[in-house]
């Protein structure tokens, strides 16, 4: 694997600036364009590599242009109607265009300054020059935006450096622009459930990747949000962003504390060099209306400082009853060129969920058996809400150096808060009495509030004759958060019968003081710093090493609320502190040829525990949980780089987990401090993850995914994780159909998993204890979509999920409640303009 030189944006002004010159004479309808400096054409001129679609044959010029850097001038009406059959594979500037205006009578002219115009053969027709599409994008990066595919040649999850999928030892997906529009995904958990090997548990943001909570989300490669955080869930609303990037397996050097799962990082779209209005329009099912528009372009003559903003309202019913939701979002960013190569970005987001009613799931019957509702019901009621607000600001400034080496700071503040009128009808049904289910609710508001700086160096160095590089940086986390809830005076106090479901009217303003109690102030503070270090022994042989010294606190008060005004009393006060604790991480690379490259690594991670303690009372904190992961495999770039396949082998296990100890009485407390435990539960997950990604022929993109997990808790002798399929498989597929038919693109998406379950004890009211157990069975859901071009800029698409209209639960709970069924077939229409 050959060293890549780092990337410099000091030629962009070069190419920029004759370029607003060349609009101007064009919109005067000069025939002369004035010369701009030939360094920045020679470059653009090199041969690279392409991935344009067969399809209209404007799209594929912009497309071209943007990806080589170069100034296009033709006027639109030249272009309508026309298509072209794409381009794949490496080329020049003047083969590439060749073959993509192979059989559209049109012909390009390169002029003395590099800029090419179009006109319609034979040569002595007349240009009209009218209009010059400028498709550059600052600084090479893993951006998937306008590029078609369904995989990116970098990412910057591993290392927070632009690295190849073959350069990162341990397995990585991408679910990329084009699927998000595609698929017309909306929020983070839809585009998580298209990833390969992760599971949405829920609503709440709860993630599993090889059986363990992924509790670590990176934006733009930052420091980590805390997903583990119980009153965060994240709302990320997908239009901000360009790409979902995940890492399976532990992922302490680059998250700090959590489990052995992954880490994921949402990197947020960025302003464009050329002007871009994107306006897309949806309607779907069950009054599913939805609108999105995407502006971008250059704020000054010299293109210097870029912008962008992105608007996106939805409001939708529900085939659930009670349910309900609005959805405004904003999202802004500013980017400027402070020198040539100086990067300064700045932006904020906000985004509003208002939802009417409340879904908690369904429960069972007391041995398992499911209730055989119609898949519509909801134990909710009409004056139950949900309202959830998220505000966002960041900032980041990037630094390259003469030498390749580059200084990136990143920086962000996040606030949620959340208000809520709760209601869930949960408990186990006797299936002969029907008793059992009752009433819950109340009134709860929470506040989240997470801070996350990251600062890194990274660049080359040269040593025994070989070119390295290494990575040095710092990175601080704080999270501080209130929950409070106040439950009714009757809650928990009405039955409900699950077959003749009548709504619940609490006694309002009343509560239960003993139910209710408030968990303030709450928080984590992790101080870390990491280095990498990749050595290059050979060509062939790289060599990675790398740890993270980590430092972790956390406070935590619980008060009992004494009266509806608020007032309230301490009822336990926590606090503890992890110092100096050191995450390994390691990896060797080996490249088989220029396609393939075998690979081994091992990374760590680990969990603080203090809230379980040791005995006897009062009680020890317990050191943290220990998480590490083995992995091997190998990775394929083909296709010129623009398919990538991955074949891995994985071990994961976590040491130290809290387990009770029966020499002491237990003393349990979900929130507090709980006696007495033993550092002695092992858990393991093993298994294999097949990935194939990008290009497989002309105008047709794949991602799919195949894993195999078993997970193992070593202590009671059983499986760990009831809900981690043993066999997953995640497939979508897209196809721009020949010839003629080019206008036409059809594809789908599908996933196939093997059966689920859940067992445990409930004890009765006589203090009888029944064990239950139930399945899931395996099952399919597939998903279909077709779009139609139906001139350069505008295109319609429909999209029919479940189509075969699969009865499932997308959520596995308990008897109790969480049991939450999946939809049924739907359907969503699309007309996008793009100008």
């Amino acid at each position: 694997m050959a060293h890549r030189p780092a990337r410099h944006c000091r030629t962009l002004p070069h190419l920029l600036v004759p370029s607003a010159f060349a609009l101007v004479m064009a919109q005067l309808g000069s025939a002369t364009l004035l010369a701009a400096p030939g360094a920045a054409f020679a470059q653009a001129a090199d041969s690279r590599s392409f991935q344009i679609p067969a399809g209209p044959l404007e799209d594929a010029l912009n497309r071209f242009g943007q990806e080589a850097g170069l100034v296009l001038v033709f006027p639109p009406e030249l272009m309508a109607g026309r298509t072209s059959p794409g381009l794949q594979g490496r080329h020049g500037a003047r083969d590439g265009l060749a073959l993509l205006l192979a059989g559209s009578g049109i012909r390009a002219l390169q002029q003395p300054n590099g800029v090419y115009v179009f006109q319609a053969q034979p040569a002595a027709a007349t240009l009209s020059l009218a209009e010059i599409r400028v498709q550059a994008r600052r600084a090479a990066s893993g951006t998937t935006e306008g590029t078609g595919s369904y995989t990116n040649q970098i990412t910057s999850i591993a290392s927070k450096t632009d690295q190849s999928f073959r350069e990162i030892p341990q397995s990585v997906s991408v679910v990329t622009r084009q699927l998000l529009d595609d698929r017309k995904v909306v929020d983070v958990e839809q585009a998580l459930a298209l990833t390969p090997g992760v599971i949405v548990a829920d609503n709440s943001g709860r993630y599993f990747s090889r059986g363990f909570q992924i509790t670590s989300m990176q934006m733009d490669g930052g420091a980590p949000l805390a997903l583990g955080a119980y009153t965060y869930q994240p709302q990320q609303e997908m239009a901000f962003y360009d790409r979902v990037e995940v890492m399976r397996g532990a992922s302490g050097l680059l998250g700090g504390v959590g489990d052995p799962g992954g880490i994921i990082n949402l990197v947020r779209k960025k302003p464009l060099a050329q002007p871009q209005i994107d306006v897309t329009l949806s309607a779907g099912s069950w009054s599913n209306l939805r609108s999105e528009i995407d502006a971008t372009g250059p704020l000054n003559a010299e293109r210097s400082v870029r912008g962008r903003a992105v608007l996106a309202y939805q409001d939708a019913d529900s085939y659930f009853d009670y349910i309900g939701i609005e959805k405004p979002s904003l999202y802004g960013v500013l980017e400027a060129d402070l020198t040539p190569d100086t990067l300064l970005t700045v932006g904020a987001s906000y985004g509003k969920v208002k939802q009417t009613g409340d879904y908690g799931g369904l429960p069972r019957f007391t041995d398992g058996r499911s209730l055989g509702l119609p898949g519509n019901t909801t134990f909710s009621n009409p004056w139950s809400f949900f309202h959830y607000k998220n505000q966002e600001v960041f900032a980041q400034l990037a630094q390259r150096f003469d030498n390749h080496w580059q200084l990136k700071f990143n920086a962000s503040h996040t606030q949620t808060d959340q208000n809520r009128l709760w209601s869930s009808l949960s408990g186990a049904v006797n299936a002969q009495t029907l008793a059992g289910p009752l009433w819950r609710g109340g009134a709860l508001d929470s506040s989240n509030t997470q801070d996350v700086v990251d600062l890194h160096l990274s660049g080359p160095f040269s040593a025994l004759g070989r070119k390295h590089e290494l990575l040095l940086g710092l990175d601080w986390q704080r999270v501080r958060s209130h929950w409070q809830n106040l439950s009714f005076a009757d809650s928990a106090r009405v039955g409900g019968n699950v077959f003749d479901i009548q709504p619940w009217t609490p006694q309002f303003g009343q509560y239960n003081l003993a139910l209710s109690e408030r968990y303030a102030p709450w928080g984590q503070e992790q101080v870390g710093g990491y280095g990498v270090l990749r050595l290059n022994p050979t060509d062939r042989l790289h060599v990675i090493a790398g740890a993270r010294v980590s430092r972790y606190e956390f406070t935590q008060t619980i008060s009992n609320i004494l009266d509806t005004a608020g007032t309230t009393t301490p009822r336990s006060a926590k606090s503890f502190e992890e110092s100096a604790k050191v995450t390994p991480y390691g990896g060797v690379i080996y490249d088989l040829d220029a396609h393939w490259s075998a690979y081994v690594s091992y990374s760590s991670i680990f969990k603080p525990q203090a809230l379980s303690m040791s005995g006897p009372l009062p009680g020890t904190p317990l050191d943290p949980i220990k998480g590490r992961s083995y992995e091997a495999g190998v990775k394929g770039e083909l296709m010129d780089g623009k398919l990538n396949a991955t074949f891995s082998i994985f071990n994961v296990e976590r040491t130290g987990t809290a387990v009770l100890d029966t020499r002491y009485t237990a003393t349990p407390s979900l929130w507090g401090a709980a006696c007495c435990y033993l550092p002695q539960g092992k858990v393991t997950s093993q298994g294999f993850d097949v990935e194939l990604g990008g290009q497989i022929a002309a105008g047709w993109q794949i991602a799919a995914g195949y894993t195999f997990n078993e997970t193992r808790d070593k202590t009671e002798n059983k499986v760990f994780s009831s809900i981690t399929p043993r066999h997953l498989f995640k497939l979508a597929t897209a196809y721009t159909l020949p010839g003629e038919w080019s206008r036409w693109r059809v594809g789908g998406t599908g996933r196939i998993q093997s059966a689920q379950f859940v067992s445990g004890t409930i004890t009765g009211t006589n203090g009888t204890s029944q064990a239950y157990d139930f399945t899931q069975p395996g099952h399919a859901v597939w998903d279909l979509m077709a779009q139609y071009q139906i001139d350069p800029r505008w295109s319609l698409s429909l999209n029919v999920n479940n189509v075969l209209d699969k009865r499932y639960y997308q959520t596995v709970g308990t008897v109790f409640n969480g049991n939450m069924q999946g939809l049924p077939r739907n359907a969503m229409l699309t007309l996008r303009g793009k100008f």
